[in-house]
């Protein structure tokens, strides 16, 4: 019986790896903006579900389970690492790559990967629910509802940390091309 219910976990597990193990790795580098921190939380993560799959009670759905387990990870792994009060220190992409054709103009990619990095600094600043609930909703979009879920906060304390975050960011972000 115990060798059924062990690979019924096995499997789960596996599947949440292949489901989430990309998104959870990219939320990882945004809340980081160091690759190998990255892949530091998102392991540390994956242990803990493991750690933690026979004692889920349902009371969430496993994917928010999952990403309520991330968040956790990136903050103590940030503030160990004294990086949640600190502006980016480097980052080594995002995975999405610039791709150039004859039509591209070298000056608007230019500054759209400026705009890109400053948006990433300004929000790395913000405290870290309104970051958590930004990088959330908007990067990763999620509607308010899981957000919540996942933040383990109501959904008006989302939209309240969303308002502040916005207003917070309008005055970390100097004018930029909108």
């Amino acid at each position: 019986m115990f060798k059924g219910k062990q690979e019924k976990s096995d499997a789960i597990f596996k599947f949440l790896v292949k489901e989430h193990g990309d998104r959870i790795y990219n939320l990882a580098l945004m809340k980081s903006n160091q690759v190998i921190l990255a892949e530091d939380i998102t392991q540390e993560t994956f242990i803990r579900v493991y750690k933690g799959l026979s004692n889920f009670r349902h009371e969430a759905q496993l994917g928010t389970w999952v990403y309520r387990i991330a968040l956790n990870v990136c903050h103590t792994f940030l503030k160990k690492e004294s990086l949640i009060s600190k502006p980016l220190r480097s980052f080594e992409g995002d995975g999405e790559p610039v791709i150039l054709d004859e039509f591209s103009n070298t000056e608007d990619v230019f500054l759209a990967e400026s705009n890109k990095q400053l948006i990433r600094s300004a929000i790395a600043a913000l405290p870290p629910k309104q970051s958590d609930v930004i990088t959330l909703y908007y990067l990763k979009e999620f509607q308010y509802s899981e957000v919540a879920e996942i933040m383990d906060i109501p959904i008006n304390t989302v939209k309240s940390h969303l308002r502040r975050a916005k207003e917070n960011l309008r005055r970390l972000i100097p004018e930029v091309e909108r």
